[in-house]
């Protein structure tokens, strides 16, 4: 046989050639596999990094403060932080994002790189992945009532500073964007509260237009003492002249203020405070609660009207306040200022009303009825001076504004 024909019929490399080929389209095929999985995996990673960002967004949105610009910051700095904890091997460049203020949506999309390991090999270095988001935010509903004590023990430097701790939350939570959505009413009192041009409705018989005290109340005994029961036949305020040690039922100056979105209005009101008398912290949580239940929607205006327990998209709050033990009491048998107060906390509560407290320079026997009233213990806050009750009230109105604004 020729040298050309022996050399034609040697097959001895053929294998190795063709194991050559098939291995170059199988390392091919497997890698795409894993670089894909990879890609799979990114775009998880961004669309939970751009959902962040598009909910973060549309809270800040909400936040008369902030322009366009800080919103954009605000994303930015919220996707950088989610896409670098969950992949770091991606690029990406900020998100684009669209602000629609009228309707409260934000609009996201990004287009990402990542690079390929074994798809390197065949000239494929990197993989585009682009997701996008839109958030759109569900706004609730607040009926808030603040509970602000203005007994003797507030005068001086503590009335001042709460004051202007109660209108720096008013000015968090009511904003050009809430509208009518939050509504914050408020009461004070001290040896009683001030019921003001309500005074007929909430007394009854017990009402005498020519008394310098028609406008005062104290607790009601009765099937209602412990309930948010409107005023009715058995169920009226009283107005008892003496407590039961013998302390003289005298009127706060100051009246409540039924819910409103009328903030300019609530902070006026609250410049008007005076700090006079002692401390009936039991008839603040109940006027309190009064404010927002919706059993008294006749007593209070139109605009006032407290919406329902189960309302939808619906919260309730009170933020009860104060310096001192509550000593003062007039219906010995419903057990003292303390007692009092617990049972109506508890029947808060079961009412589903969210209760904050807030003891400011408070004894121990002040602060243990305000943390027994709270929902549990991280609604509980203690303030030893002026600036400790405005982060307190700052904070409360910052929880109150995330549970309104949901995703």
């Amino acid at each position: 046989m020729s040298v050309a024909g022996k050399f034609a019929s040697n097959t001895s490399g053929n294998v190795a050639i063709i194991f050559a080929l098939a291995a170059t389209a199988i390392f091919s095929v497997v890698g795409l596999g894993v670089d894909f999985q990879r890609a799979v995996s990114a775009e998880t990673d961004i669309q939970n990094a751009l959902d962040a960002t598009t909910l973060a967004a549309a809270k800040a949105l909400h936040d008369p403060k902030n322009s366009n610009a800080d919103i954009q910051k605000e994303a930015k700095a919220v996707f950088r932080a989610n896409i670098g904890m969950a992949n770091v091997n991606l690029v990406c460049p900020d998100p684009t994002l669209s602000v629609d203020r009228q309707s409260g949506r934000i609009a996201a999309n990004i287009t990402c790189a990542l690079p390929t390991t074994i798809a390197g090999l065949f000239s494929l270095e990197k993989m585009d992945v682009s997701r996008s988001s839109t958030s759109a935010i569900r706004i609730s509903n607040l009926d808030l009532a603040m509970m602000l004590d203005v007994s003797g023990s507030m005068s001086g430097s503590k009335i001042r500073d709460l004051k202007t701790a109660s209108k720096d939350a008013i000015d968090i939570l009511i904003t050009p964007y809430s509208g009518d959505r939050v509504r914050i009413g408020f009461n004070t009192y001290s040896t009683a509260v001030n019921i003001g041009d309500y005074a007929k409705e909430v007394k009854g018989s017990a009402y005498d237009k020519k008394s310098p005290l028609r406008h005062c109340v104290t607790e009601r005994d009765g099937i209602a003492k412990f309930d948010d029961d409107a005023p009715g036949t058995g169920k009226y305020l009283q107005e008892t002249m003496i407590s039961t040690d013998g302390k003289v039922m005298s009127c706060p100056k100051s009246s409540i203020e039924p819910l409103t979105s009328n903030a300019t209005k609530l902070k006026n009101e609250i410049s008007k405070l005076n700090a006079n008398g002692w401390t009936a912290g039991h008839l603040g949580v109940a006027w309190a609660w009064y404010l927002i239940s919706p059993d008294w929607e006749k007593i209070w205006p139109a605009a006032s009207k407290p919406l329902g327990y189960d309302e939808v998209d619906t919260i309730k709050a009170v933020i009860l306040m104060t310096d001192g033990e509550f000593n003062t009491y007039y219906e010995s048998g419903q057990g003292d200022s303390d007692r009092q107060a617990e049972k109506l906390c508890d029947n808060m509560k079961r009412e589903g009303v969210i209760v904050y407290s807030v003891a400011f320079q408070a004894p121990k026997a002040g602060k243990k009825i305000l943390q027994t009233c709270a929902t549990d213990k991280d609604h509980f806050y203690e303030a030893r001076n002026g600036q400790q009750l405005r982060d307190a009230y700052a904070e409360i109105a910052s929880q109150l504004t995330n549970l309104r604004i949901a995703s």
